[in-house]
């Protein structure tokens, strides 16, 4: 059973002190609740309608209608037969993604195009001959980096009813969107230090964006709460999970996770749980991944051998490298 969690006032943070933490895939397999996803192909995101993915070598994007258990295909030889997928969100029954071309030498003419899946139609949203990456997107728009290693990757809005783009920052280290929410860092001058400014905004104007009292890394967001990677020093690798309430203005800080090889670390959101997990240093093995209950303080530790892929409002799709396979856990 889960236990509920201590809440210390301390320095304007609500701090979490752990009292025990269950083992989730211990927990999910009694309950019943964790179960194999058998897929023919590489999902990427899931909602209740559907789960979407890729077929290898990411020339294809796939769909399962979770209700009639069917799948489906769009080939992207019909833009072209150099292009491939490099980003993809689902949004109700619309895919959005990335692609770029490349022909064996270099990747360009990069695209967001979004795939409606009940009318079977494709539209190109943006078009950049360099690299761009998909951030997040929502039924309000989406964001993306313009990517640049000497220039900093600059964040821009893509707004779905004006068809309106607007530069947000001119250099961001990560960035997400929920419904009307942004939120993304902005990495410090200073080469010492590792934590960014978090700052969210909403799509509805632009042009009050709000810093959180507290810097950090990987942000993510659900519209409700901003939650993100924070470095506890400089000089080690000690880290803990911040999440903001936007409401309440508040912000929680959650397990810390020990110091040693575990880097790379990201965030997702299944409704009100967060679930924040680091991997080593080769970005293969995952050192832990915690799942953060909002509305109860509940907390789960997840076996360490799955990788978080992808989360909707009750669901987490996990993938198990032992096993070599996907699992849904439902909440």
């Amino acid at each position: 059973m889960n236990r509920k969690l201590t809440k210390i006032l301390m320095s304007g943070v609500l701090l979490i002190s752990l009292l025990a933490i269950p083992t989730f895939a211990s927990a999910a397999q009694e309950s019943g609740t964790l179960e194999d996803l058998n897929v023919k192909f590489v999902p990427h995101d899931l909602n209740e309608s559907y789960i979407v993915g890729t077929k290898a070598p990411n020339v294809e994007l796939v769909y399962l209608n979770r209700k009639s258990n069917k799948q489906s295909s769009f080939k992207l030889s019909k833009m072209s037969k150099y292009t491939k997928v490099k980003d993809m969100k689902l949004v109700d029954q619309s895919i959005v993604f990335s692609t770029y071309e490349f022909a064996g030498y270099s990747e360009q003419n990069y695209r967001i195009m979004k795939y409606d899946i009940a009318k079977g139609t494709l539209s190109e949203l943006l078009f950049n001959k360099g690299q761009i990456t998909l951030q997040g997107a929502s039924n309000t728009g989406l964001v993306y980096t313009v990517d640049s290693a000497i220039k900093g990757n600059e964040l821009w809005y893509y707004d779905n009813k004006s068809k309106k783009k607007t530069k947000l920052e001119s250099s961001v280290g990560s960035a997400h969107m929920s419904g009307d929410v942004i939120a993304y860092t902005v990495p410090s001058a200073s080469l010492m230090e590792l934590n960014e400014a978090v700052y969210y905004v909403s799509a509805k104007n632009l042009k009050n964006k709000v810093q959180v009292p507290f810097d950090g890394e990987n942000v993510k967001t659900n519209g409700k709460y901003i939650a993100f990677w924070c470095n506890n020093t400089n000089l080690s690798t000690d880290r803990s999970v911040y999440i903001y309430n936007i409401a309440t203005k508040e912000t929680f800080d959650y397990s810390i996770v020990e110091e040693g090889d575990s880097v790379n670390q990201d965030i997702v959101f299944m409704g009100n749980s967060v679930i924040a997990w680091n991997t080593d240093n080769s970005q293969t093995k995952v050192k832990a991944t915690t799942v953060y209950d909002l509305k109860t303080d509940d907390v789960l530790e997840t076996d360490e051998s799955f990788m978080p892929i992808a989360a909707s409002k009750t669901e987490i799709l996990f993938y198990d490298p032992v096993a070599k396979g996907y699992l849904i856990y439902k909440n």
